[in-house]
């Protein structure tokens, strides 16, 4: 009885802080209250760890235990636990303390409940039988698997319970526990894990370096890991660890000591990596002359690379610039195995530069260029122009470069432009405004060309009336003709957004009503009296409901026909290269500009009283808005009338009204767009002028 409850509260130290653990904690409370008093299983199991006559109570603090550490947890039957405790408790000898402890307990359940919430939301997210793979071997789904163990490992350090530094310390070990299952072969979330077991009122060393111990078996050939190990162990100063850390690496450092694990296998690259940190953590940890002989071992090692000579010569440079002959005698070894590598010359040229040797500097882009391939010389070439230009004289530029243009590839287009920057760029710097510098880097192959544009194909859309698809002013459309470009602009043809909030509006901008002989007549699918032509196959025009009435205060949905073809009739926006107009300075110079539409009857401004040409019409501007001028009985209105009028007299002079617009109708002065179509508030911005509204709110937001 006593190993079954030490293997219930062995697993319980392990996985009762997890989200599915209800059940363990309820079988484990169950095995608790199962013996009877004075039965022999109730003796195994209390007896031993209680006085003589003290079982009860030493049970009873046990079950108290348990439940309480159970309704803490945010975990699926919480509610069901805490209701049986709350039965436990009332069940007991003392009414007063039951209320009391359920009364100190709640606030811990509380937030627990509030806790269950996200923490199920989060745990959701994640595959909890998924395998390990090591990173991007499993494609796009064990991406998101690994940034949703982020957020949930994220949710567990914020401590959203404000648990205590010991109970946060088992959560979050347990919810990293949890995520190195399936990454297992992730070293950022072991790095992660070991920086977090070195902070907080919990934090400790040793707990890190285990973290960090375990890590490098499961990813032997992670360097990252075995530097985080030896830096760590040099930090709390222990140098001979550390410097084991680089021995098991390098078993070469030190031959006669053997490695406490087999060392990993690494490539020449992976291996120059660990000479080059090792000879830092030598001149650390023990001095420039150890650092010396460090190299000396690292330089016999077979495929080493050219970085370890450079990390040397500069060493010794930077820690004692007493001695230039030590730092150029390491670059000089290197230069007998590494002068074919254009990074290795180009560093012992800065070395040179920095020591004020031009003259070696030319020698040795010279020696570079003999020995290495020409396919591989460009930026060896690159450098030695910049070089002359900064350094040499006129005579020596124009040398190099053409030096330069017969060895590379001979035909460039670009090449002479390359060399112009070679020469005038400076570091970041360079000559050309921010669109030409972009343009250049595209020309050069230094940033990627412009995407293609995509070609939206507009959905189908109820037919109107009008002509039908394939016509284009009353004509067939030309064949591949982009449906953004017809001449006849159709408002179906694609879907704006809402000036006002950049959402999407209240449907395609619907074109303004044309007037027609008969009087003004609305573009609607409303059914029409009369004749109507169809031209477009399937059946005819269907009747739809007007929209909605629109307030004054609703952005315009509406646009003038004219203004559609003009629109549509500009060129796409891939077209333009180059600067950008600043379309809030442009909508301002045209809502300033006097726009008028050339009307023979409305010429001149409203300053006609000051000396300036009269709108109106001979006969002042009550002839205007007394109708047409008759001539006879049957005669009819002119169309320059009838567009200045908000009723219309037939041919016996009875007054007919003007339909309504389905938006209400529109107050005097205006059509139903909101445009003006009277002379004296024609210049008069619409009440539900988007732009002005736009500009009167950033007015506000910058004065406040």
């Amino acid at each position: 009885m006593l190993e079954t409850r030490k293997a219930y509260e062995y697993a319980l130290d392990r996985i009762g802080l997890d989200l599915h653990s209800a059940g363990l904690w309820q079988e484990y409370i169950n095995y608790l209250q199962l013996p009877r008093p004075n039965t022999p299983a109730y003796r195994a199991l209390w007896s031993s760890t209680a006085a003589p006559g003290q079982e009860e109570a030493q049970r009873v603090m046990t079950l108290r235990g348990a439940y309480q550490r159970a309704t803490q947890v945010p975990c699926t039957g919480l509610d069901q636990l805490w209701r049986a405790y709350e039965v436990f408790e009332q069940q007991g000898s003392s009414r007063a303390l039951a209320r009391r402890v359920l009364e100190q307990q709640r606030p811990r359940y509380q937030a627990a409940r509030t806790a269950l919430g996200p923490r199920t939301r989060h745990q959701e997210a994640l595959n909890l039988t998924a395998l390990p793979f090591p990173p991007g071997a499993a494609g796009y789904e064990q991406q998101q698997l690994a940034a949703a163990w982020r957020a949930y490992l994220a949710w567990e350090c914020s401590n959203p319970q404000k648990l205590t530094p010991p109970e946060l310390a088992a959560r979050v070990s347990l919810a990293y526990d949890q995520a190195l299952m399936p990454l297992r072969y992730y070293p950022d979330v072991w790095l992660e894990q070991a920086d977090w077991r070195m902070q907080g009122e919990m934090g400790s060393p040793h707990l890190a370096l285990q973290v960090l111990k375990k890590a490098r078996q499961v990813l032997p050939g992670c360097l990252l890991l075995h530097f985080a190990a030896a830096d760590l162990q040099e930090s709390q100063g222990d140098v001979e660890a550390a410097r084991q850390v680089y021995q098991d690496l390098l078993p070469s450092l030190n031959p006669d000591e053997p490695p406490a694990t087999p060392a990993p296998q690494m490539n020449p690259e992976m291996a120059t990596c660990a000479w080059v940190q090792c000879l830092s953590f030598v001149r650390r940890a023990q001095s420039l002359k150890d650092a010396r002989q460090t190299f000396l071992k690292a330089s016999k090692v077979p495929d080493i690379g050219w970085q370890v000579f450079v990390a040397s010569a500069l060493m010794e440079w930077h820690h004692d610039n007493s001695n230039v002959k030590v730092p150029k005698n390491i670059w000089e070894l290197g230069a007998k195995r590494f002068m074919a590598e254009p990074a290795f010359v180009l560093a012992y040229i800065d070395f040179q530069l920095g020591l004020g040797d031009t003259a070696n500097c030319r020698a040795t882009f010279e020696r570079g260029l003999t020995v290495t391939p020409t396919h591989q010389a460009k930026p060896l070439w690159d450098q030695y122009l910049r070089f002359e230009s900064q350094h040499g004289s006129p005579e020596a530029v124009s040398k190099v470069e053409k030096r330069r243009r017969e060895a590379l590839v001979p035909g460039s287009p670009t090449d002479q432009l390359h060399s112009l920057l070679l020469k005038h760029q400076h570091g970041d710097l360079w000559p050309l405004q921010p669109a030409e510098r972009d343009h250049f880097k595209r020309l050069l192959g230094l940033a990627p060309p412009l995407p293609e544009p995509l070609v939206l194909t507009p959905p189908p859309q109820p037919q109107q009336l009008g002509p039908g698809p394939g016509m284009q002013n009353g004509r067939p459309a030309k064949p591949g003709a982009s449906p953004m470009m017809m001449d006849n602009w159709s408002p179906a043809a694609t879907q704006h957004a809402s000036p006002m909030h950049g959402g999407p509006g209240e449907g395609p901008l619907q074109p303004a009503p044309r007037p027609h002989a008969n009087g003004p007549r609305l573009l609607t699918n409303a059914p029409v009296p009369g004749p109507v032509q169809h031209n477009g196959p399937g059946p005819g025009p269907l009747a739809q409901p007007l929209p909605a009435p629109r307030g004054l205060s609703q952005p315009l949905t509406q646009f003038p026909i004219e203004l559609g073809n003009f629109i549509n009739k500009l060129p796409p926006a891939r077209t333009l290269e180059g600067a950008h107009p600043n379309v809030d300075q442009v909508i301002d110079i045209l809502m300033s500009a006097d726009l008028f539409s050339g009307d023979p009857h409305m010429e001149g401004n409203d300053m006609a009283g000051q000396g300036g040409p009269s709108r109106w019409p001979p006969g002042g501007p009550e002839s205007s808005l007394q109708g047409p001028q008759q001539a006879g009985p049957g005669r009819q209105p002119d169309r320059s009338d009838m567009n200045g009028q908000q009723g219309m007299q037939d041919n016996t002079g009875q007054k007919r009204k003007q339909p309504d617009n389905g938006f209400g109708g529109a107050p005097d002065g205006q059509d139903p767009n909101g445009f003006a179509s009277s002379p004296t508030v024609r210049n008069a911005p619409p009440a539900h002028d988007v732009f002005r509204m736009r500009r009167k709110q950033r007015t506000k937001m910058a004065e406040g």
